[in-house]
């Protein structure tokens, strides 16, 4: 039997959340390619969307959604391009229209090289990509070549099972790239204005009290990654991909709506982004209490307290002041106001070199409110 003098731990991972639309949308491409093929779709909506959708729109979806994966790789190419998710739309679609045909012939590479590995990995080998593929090379610089490049495309869709005379008329369009991008921006237009841009808008506030509700459990410290998914999605990853992901560094969650109980995630280096439908708590007042999460955490410590209580009788300090009446060190000092500015409790402006604190007055007066409101709740019997 082997002995292991030393067992490596797995790594504390930084959790993060980010509301992205340009995730939201390929996702939901992700989807409703899904259920235009299969129509194994679950989800109401995406259902209806599909019914509804352009021809135009479908035609463009057929033609990318070989060699991007139903436009999984486009949504994972903009993750790894960009340090910035969380772009509006018309700084999305701006990203996309700025592409050179340097960045392009990148994404259609990239496309071929992920969805030939996929098929290597997990589908039965096919005899006729199998003789394609005796003549393709699939090192970057090799898939420059105009010819090596075009046999790739044709093997990657013919692992998608597209008859050899389709195929060599799609692989002929993947050899300009101008039409395959514009193609991409025509798509996402399409999805953005038959309804996406609607459903993302009615869905911002339950977004946000998404975030509201989960800021604390973001905070905490958990054994693996696996089990920071289900505290905070409610959902556990079924996948052999299990390992890899408690192995991460950094976790980022983006919440997408229509995927249900499915999850999705990508993986570039020691980061992990996790898409997945939040669900947010709903009935009685929990909805509402979302509102005050932040500022009940806030106030729930001794020192926090009495900073709040300093600014009240000062009406504006800066830490240092803070530091010798309290009689405590600087770094504890700073910790609480950091927390409280994290709670939007006060507010902080600078002059100089010099931070200035004071309280957020109708954030306080909100939160008096809403014990204002248990009182008369519970003189109601509610």
């Amino acid at each position: 039997m082997e002995r292991n003098l030393f067992v490596s731990a797995l790594p504390k991972t930084k959790l993060d959340a980010v509301d992205s639309l340009g995730v939201y949308i390929f996702t939901n491409i992700q989807l409703v390619d899904y259920d235009l093929n299969s129509s194994s779709a679950q989800n109401r909506w995406i259902r209806d969307f599909s019914d509804n959708l352009s021809n135009t729109a479908k035609s463009d979806l057929k033609l990318l959604r070989t060699v991007f994966a139903h436009g999984v790789i486009l949504r994972d190419f903009y993750i790894k391009k960009n340090f910035d998710l969380t772009m509006n739309w018309d700084a999305f679609i701006d990203w996309w229209k700025q592409l050179d045909k340097s960045a392009m012939m990148e994404l259609i590479i990239y496309g071929i090289k992920e969805t030939i590995d996929y098929y290597y990995k997990y589908l039965p080998r096919m005899p006729i990509v199998e003789e394609v593929m005796q003549e393709v090379y699939l090192d970057e610089k090799q898939l420059q070549d105009p010819d090596n490049r075009k046999k790739a495309v044709k093997a990657v869709l013919l692992s998608w099972s597209v008859s050899v005379e389709e195929a060599d008329n799609i692989a002929e369009d993947y050899d300009n790239v101008v039409y395959i991008k514009e193609s991409i921006i025509r798509l996402l237009h399409s999805f953005w204005n038959a309804g996406l841009e609607r459903q993302w808008e009615e869905k911002q506030e339950k977004l946000a009290a998404w975030a509201r509700q989960q800021k604390s459990l973001l905070a905490k410290t958990y054994r693996t990654n696996g089990e920071a998914i289900f505290e905070i999605t409610g959902l556990y990853p079924d996948t052999t991909e299990l390992e890899n992901i408690n192995r991460a560094e950094f976790l980022t969650f983006i919440p997408v709506s229509n995927m249900e109980r499915l999850l999705s995630f990508i993986q570039f280096d020691k980061h992990v982004y996790l898409m997945f439908d939040p669900q947010v708590e709903t009935g009685g007042n929990k909805e509402k209490l979302a509102d005050y999460y932040a500022a009940f955490e806030g106030l729930g410590d001794k020192t926090r307290l009495q900073i709040i209580d300093l600014l009240t009788e000062n009406k504006e300090m800066f830490a240092q002041q803070m530091i010798q009446q309290l009689n405590l060190k600087q770094s504890t000092v700073s910790r609480h106001l950091n927390q409280l500015q994290q709670s939007n409790l006060v507010m902080v402006h600078q002059e100089g070199n010099t931070k200035y604190f004071s309280l957020n007055r109708n954030e306080l007066q909100k939160v008096a409110e809403s014990f204002h409101s248990f009182l008369n709740r519970e003189r109601r019997g509610e």
